[in-house]
């Protein structure tokens, strides 16, 4: 299922291109000018680049409206079924024509950006964060976090040391399940997506024994956001007006923020397909691209980080894509 939904227009899309020639057309959509009075040229090029690429015209029209309404543009189904129609009979007409070379700059962290889009909604803050999480956080353990966002008989390998295979291996659901770390001096991590709690050996690693490798995980649910440049109330306004299936937010027991995203992907190449669908968005309003990885560890809410919390502050373990700040309801944090 996409992450980000515009429209039910352009859903169940086969999802075939090659990951890197997506992850290219990505960039160069999100490099295109999507102000007013510029959308129809800007759709027109990135339909042309997207024929010539050999993009499905599906995956396209999913890309380019994801992004007009990320950046708050508005589109016509019909008008979009009718560009691509012609962008690509057009390319298709032009078989002597050398091919578009996909050259858009590197997706990198605007500050502007970051700052644009945060103040269309002002002054979102931890507090107003736990106002509005469907759970109240203050009351939810670090056992229960795990319980909240996974299923019965699902395994979550749990660390105090990052580069370790886990210190432990949490069943949920399971009354044998071993108890929590309350911290660490460097806090606690667990990693996001589900595994099978067996070893296997990592063919990226010369075979070394792993169960934190993709061949240990049984569901490619997860994916984190988080930012070590954006200002932590710029971030957060930034994150409740996204259309992402946002799961959790919580501390880093530093000066990071972490969004939990739910992606539920049906393989390792779909996961990465929908990474990089909102890749330039993020990552221009600052999310670090290099934790946007499939195997991932993230920080345990709840927890401590030597005296610091890893505090819980949005718990949501059905989210639906709504933006977290269109749900429209609030409630006195407990």
């Amino acid at each position: 299922m996409p992450i980000i939904k515009p429209s039910r227009e352009f859903e169940g899309s086969d999802v075939s291109s090659d990951a890197s020639s997506l992850g290219c057309y990505a960039e160069y959509v999100a490099a295109l000018n999507w102000g007013p009075g510029e959308r129809d040229q800007s759709a027109w090029n990135a339909f042309l680049r997207a024929g010539s690429l050999g993009i499905d015209g599906e995956t396209a029209a999913k890309i380019v409206t994801d992004y007009i309404h990320t950046v708050g543009g508005t589109f016509s189904p019909a008008k979009i079924r009718s560009q691509i129609r012609r962008a690509y009979e057009h390319v298709g007409s032009k078989n002597d024509a050398p091919g578009f070379i996909c050259k858009a700059p590197k997706t990198e962290f605007s500050a502007d950006k970051l700052k644009s889009m945060a103040a269309k909604v002002p002054g979102v803050h931890p507090e107003l964060l736990q106002a509005l999480s469907p759970v109240a956080t203050d009351a939810v353990s670090s056992a229960q976090f795990l319980e909240h966002l996974y299923k019965p008989g699902e395994k979550v390998v749990v660390f105090v040391h990052y580069e370790s295979q886990g210190q432990l291996l949490y069943e949920v659901g399971a009354p044998t399940s071993p108890t929590l770390p309350e911290g660490g001096p460097c806090g606690v991590w667990f990693l996001v997506n589900p595994v099978d709690g067996q070893f296997h050996p990592n063919p990226r690693q010369a075979d070394k024994q792993s169960r934190r490798s993709e061949e240990s995980v049984t569901s490619w649910r997860y994916l984190v956001l988080e930012s070590d440049v954006a200002e932590t109330n710029e971030w957060l306004s930034c994150l409740v007006q996204l259309p992402l299936k946002i799961a959790a937010i919580y501390t880093s027991g530093g000066k990071s923020i972490h969004a939990l995203v739910r992606i539920d992907a049906v393989s390792k190449k779909q996961w990465d397909h929908e990474r990089d669908a909102m890749k330039h968005i993020v990552v221009t309003l600052g999310a670090d691209a290099n934790a946007m990885t499939a195997v991932r560890l993230s920080r345990l809410p709840a927890t401590r980080r030597g005296e610091a919390t890893q505090h819980l502050l949005y718990l949501d373990p059905d989210p639906d894509g709504t933006p977290i700040i269109s749900k429209g309801t609030t409630r006195n944090p407990s």
